[in-house]
């Protein structure tokens, strides 16, 4: 293998316009790798604190999941292409380090984290719907012993991103989220909970809905990040159609809506 794509900075040499990329001043002196196989969209920055970004290409700015890893950070600067062996083996996350709580995580991430924290005494049957970095699955699984979650995405490029350079280790399933809830209802699944974090002007749809309600253990409780904030009016409306105790809260652009199933509700399809 040729290196040729390996550039390694002095933190003097570092440009501004990268630091300026990351937006919300907390990556200051990085690494960052961009690109897996064809797939140029997936960028990973990482700090002198050793806090790990999840970026989107198409996105600017945009973060899709933030991890600290344990241990110290890379000593130096490294860039290049996220499936360069150089450049993985350089930034490696040997496993996700949330000593610092909910605090570590992204300010969407608290809300939807805290009711299945809450529940930590006993063990959960988890769904996430949308990978990224993997944090939320890593972080239920490290503050929840005995708790088991199972985590979508459809590309496997993230899942490899995830696994490398976020220090994820959980199980994932590859597959678009609405074909995945309609295999695991037919599969007689149950899960305590359902978290759905996956942006792309991507939402449940009824047909969606319906199988979560099969898919729920009693009281089981969905829970659905919008980062499109027009689709929270009608998507409110559906999660009454199906789920009840529906409520919503609002962390920046991102509206979390949840519900719960109830098994008195008739739904309609």
């Amino acid at each position: 293998m040729h290196n040729t794509s390996v550039r390694i900075w002095s933190s003097r040499a570092w440009p501004g316009a990268m630091v300026a990329a990351a937006q919300g001043g907390l990556l200051t002196k990085l690494s960052s790798c961009q690109g897996v196989g064809a797939d140029r969209t997936i960028s990973v920055l990482v700090s002198s604190d050793n806090v790990r970004q999840l970026m989107d290409s198409t996105r600017p700015g945009f973060i899709q999941s933030r991890v600290r890893c344990a241990g110290p950070a890379p000593t130096m600067q490294f860039h290049g292409r996220c499936d360069d062996a150089t450049i993985r083996r350089a930034l490696q996350c040997e496993r996700p380090d949330f000593s610092k709580g909910l605090s570590d995580l992204l300010p969407y991430a608290k809300p939807m984290m805290g009711p299945l924290v809450f529940d930590c005494h006993k063990a959960q049957d988890v769904l996430v719907l949308g990978l990224g970095g993997g944090t939320m699955p890593s972080f239920l699984e490290t503050k929840c012993p005995g708790s088991h979650v199972l985590a979508v995405d459809n590309n496997e490029n993230v899942l490899k991103v995830a696994r490398n350079y976020f220090g994820f280790q959980g199980e994932a399933m590859i597959d678009d989220i609405h074909s995945a809830l309609s295999k695991l209802s037919r599969l007689d699944k149950s899960f305590d909970a359902i978290v759905t974090d996956v942006g792309h002007n991507i939402r449940l749809n009824q047909e969606d809905l319906h199988n979560v309600v099969h898919l729920l253990k009693p009281n089981g409780v969905l829970m659905e990040n919008l980062s499109t904030p027009s689709f929270a009016e009608e998507q409110v409306a559906l999660f009454k159609d199906f789920l009840g105790d529906v409520s919503e809260e609002v962390s920046g652009q991102n509206h979390i809506l949840l519900g719960r199933s109830s098994p008195s509700r008739l739904v309609k399809l």
